[in-house]
């Protein structure tokens, strides 16, 4: 399965507000400023978290209860402070500022507090409408993606402060919902009853607009009244025939539709209806991205043309054209391409796209700074130079096949096992036999070869050299190396944090809990049957897990979490089934053990020790079986206490 670009990581900064600011390490001039200003920032990485590491520095301006703007900070040094300057928008309410280097996932958050300020009236004392309602927010779950644990009492004492000065902000959706949540979890009836006649007063107004009604629907959403959000949505989707309901009914529709003809005829009906509707653009994307899509893989490249064009952002673009060039690939070495020359063709096309973004974005999200955009880009460039590398292979182009292999795999910094294989590969094809038995050697002693890496390194060597037993020495001795420096690395990464209780079922029905299991180690898998890097970590870890199979120190498990569909039980217990897997799922059917862990991207495994503390934490999956039954090797002998894994 061709992976998604894994660099897209949450950015470690969106954090609460509030008026204190650190002075040693974080200093804002004013120190209560004024929409329009121009701020003067500095910033000590000294003796914190990113302390002799190079790392970038983002202000995410908040002009609403909404998406921020984010701007790069170009910081200049002076001794061991950093400063710049930022002019905030003439509407901004709050500003909230990351400092991080998500490669080496290094992030400073001011122990969890983060650095930030609100935005004040002229009078530098009452801050300006809306900013504590995003304090409030971030109390509860906006900021968790960035380590902020939710406090639902704190955040409803801010939202109830918020609405004491601007009774109003209860109109802005967003806010609604989140504080009809946070009055749920308080168990304030007063409050809870206020929401609940707030939404039934629109609901029962017959000339009450979309925007209003949202309103209703998220007040609805936050008490957790399921029935009412289904069943208002349904009379939404009616009432407002044009508006944001109705189009993403049709939106679905589009994603349910099972023919090209009625693909082709929501498509058309969508663009005349709902081209004034927020978020239009986007959703027109998608669809016409389908479209074109289908029509590419019926080989009908005429209109795949013609629908290819409709869609306005091209990295979306290069995306269409990197998934109908995958498939056509292949998608591994071994399987036959089903079109090698268009194929290459299209990725050809989906490479240069992503150039021209790289070199003049002009589909930049303002939410997404510039600089970590184009980081993201990069990224993207190397996975469908991986395309275009394997479809250059297919088509008897050795020299550029490793080229474009090259690209992706620096990228990458050879940390993907899939892109290392198809390296080798055309490394081979293109290079002596000694260069390529050295350059196997070098993977094997880093830990980053393959199953299939190592055997391609004993053929080589052992065409070039005598004495099967020799190699097995050889071998030994490389992987001894690896795993010494593999330990380094990892003990270097060990945690202690408690882990957070929880009680679920797995798929025979039975209980299983983190005190139940009390004086083991623990691996705990989140993951879905639609994300696709967990399906394709699931051979290595049934590796893993056959591997401590005899250990009854030692249990894995696997919590499914954010699944979809009606039967989700159902849904994961068909998916191991039909692969055969031994894993012990348990099902997280409200999502409320994977909030508790903090998990924002799955797969994500934790590692927890016979105490019930958190001792490593991994996310994603790059591509490598070996390399990843041996890194969970390596924590769970270290979370045991044992001296050699």
């Amino acid at each position: 399965m061709k992976k998604t670009i894994k660099y897209l990581s949450v950015v470690a900064c969106m954090l609460l507000i509030s008026n204190f600011i650190v002075a040693q390490q974080f200093t804002i001039t004013p120190e209560k400023p004024v929409g329009g200003e121009r701020l003067s920032i500095s910033y000590s990485p000294k003796g914190g978290p990113l302390d002799g590491v190079a790392f970038d520095g983002v202000a995410y301006i908040y002009d609403a209860i909404g998406d921020p703007k984010a701007l790069d900070l170009n910081f200049e040094k002076q001794g061991d402070v950093l400063v710049t300057q930022l002019t905030l928008t003439a509407g901004a309410k709050a500003v909230l500022f990351s400092f991080g280097n998500d490669e080496l996932e290094k992030s400073d958050n001011n122990g969890g507090k983060g650095y930030k300020t609100l935005v004040y009236q002229a009078d530098r004392n009452t801050a300006v409408k809306g900013a504590l309602a995003l304090k409030s927010m971030f109390y509860n779950g906006m900021g968790r993606s960035a380590g902020i644990k939710d406090d639902a009492e704190k955040s409803f004492n801010l939202a109830n402060q918020a609405l004491t000065a601007h009774p109003d902000l209860l109109n802005e959706w967003r806010f609604a919902r989140s504080y009809a949540a946070v009055a749920t979890k308080q168990k304030n009836e007063e409050a809870i009853a206020s929401c609940r006649a707030a939404m039934e007063k629109i609901f029962a107004n017959k000339k009450a607009s979309e925007d209003e009604f949202r309103v209703a629907v998220a007040l609805a959403d936050g008490l957790g009244d399921k029935a009412k959000v289904e069943s208002s949505i349904k009379v939404a989707e009616e009432k407002f025939k044009n508006g944001s309901y109705a189009m993403n009914k049709a939106f679905t529709s589009f994603r349910a539709a099972k023919t090209l003809e009625e693909k082709l005829s929501i498509y058309n009906a969508f663009k005349e209806k709902f081209g004034k509707v927020q978020n239009f653009e986007q959703s027109k994307n998608n669809i016409a991205a389908g479209i074109a899509t289908e029509y590419g893989k019926l080989g009908d490249w005429a209109n795949f043309e013609k629908y290819f064009a409709q869609i306005s952002d091209r990295s979306r673009q290069a995306g269409v054209l990197n998934s109908l060039a995958w498939s056509m690939s292949g998608e591994s070495l071994e399987a036959e391409a089903s079109n090698p020359k268009k194929g290459m063709e299209l990725s050809a096309r989906s490479v240069e796209l992503m150039e021209k973004e790289i070199e003049n974005p002009v589909s930049r999200p303002q939410s997404t700074s510039e600089k970590k955009y184009k980081q993201n880009l990069t990224f993207g460039r190397a996975m469908y130079a991986d395309t275009y590398g394997l479809l250059l292979y297919k088509n008897g182009d050795f020299a550029n096949a490793l080229k474009y292999q090259t690209i992706a795999c620096e990228q990458y910094k050879f940390e993907d096992g899939e892109m290392n294989e198809r390296y080798m590969v055309f490394f081979e094809k293109n290079k002596p036999a000694k260069e390529t038995e050295e350059l196997l050697a070098k993977f094997i002693a880093e830990g980053k070869a393959t199953s299939k890496m190592s055997a391609q390194h004993k053929r080589v060597f052992l065409a070039n050299n005598s004495l099967e037993s020799a190699y097995d020495k050889y071998i030994a001795s490389l992987e001894k190396e690896a795993k010494v420096k593999k330990r380094e690395e990892i003990a270097a990464k060990m945690l202690d944090e408690k882990a957070p209780a929880f009680k679920l079922r797995n798929l025979k029905g039975e209980e299983v809990s983190l005190e139940g299991l009390r004086g083991k180690v623990l691996v705990l898998d989140f993951w879905a049957t639609w994300c696709g890097p967990c399906k394709a970590s699931f051979p290595g870890m049934q590796m893993a897990v056959n591997k401590y199979a005899d250990r009854k120190d030692v249990e894995f498990l696997f919590i499914d979490t954010w699944e979809n569909g009606d039967d989700k039980a159902k849904q994961a217990g068909d998916f191991i089934a039909s692969k055969s897997y031994t894993f012990n799922v348990l099902m997280d059917l409200q999502n409320e053990v994977v909030s508790s862990f903090g998990v924002s991207g799955i797969p994500t495994k934790f590692v927890v020790d016979a105490e019930g503390k958190i001792r490593f934490k991994s996310v994603g999956f790059n591509g490598n079986d070996q390399e990843l039954v041996d890194e969970l090797s390596v924590m769970i002998e270290l979370a045991g206490g044992r001296v050699n894994p």
